[in-house]
């Protein structure tokens, strides 16, 4: 399970140290894409797929546009022996990023942040909305 806030640090070369704590999980082929809200998301292989045919069973027409914006930016990487990864100019530039990194773990997938950013979105000025939300849940 991929649950956790870690911070890290890119390198001149574009590569980050992936949490120990994510690496069980996150073995073999990973794919790095464009999230909606100035994120970059981290999929293992088999998350990865289970995303895109959880897209694919809505149709062509109405995901097209959605489809374009995450596979269009679609990133095949994977961790070296040292435990790092290779985030692209490309993904950095959409999310903001310049040197440091926040690490998100949310449960099936791995949000990388820009860590000023994610503060951002991430305050409490929300969580009587999100009580709401989880009682209207039945939470």
């Amino acid at each position: 399970m991929l649950t956790g806030q870690y911070l890290h640090t890119l390198d001149a070369k574009g590569r980050v140290f992936v949490p120990a704590k994510f690496r069980a999980d996150l073995q073999g082929e990973l794919v790095i894409v464009r999230g909606l809200d100035d994120c970059l998301v981290l999929y293992n292989r088999e998350q990865w797929e289970a995303f895109i045919k959880k897209l694919e069973t809505y149709g062509e027409m109405q995901m097209k546009r959605i489809k374009r914006f995450i596979l269009a930016s679609a990133f095949n990487t994977e961790l070296d022996s040292q435990g790092r990864i290779v985030i692209s100019q490309e993904l950095r530039s959409h999310a903001g990023i310049e040197k440091d990194i926040s690490f998100v773990g949310l449960n099936n997938c791995v949000e990388i942040w820009r860590p000023d950013k994610f503060a951002e979105i991430n305050d409490d000025s929300d969580i009587e909305e999100m009580k709401e939300m989880l009682k209207n849940v039945g939470f």
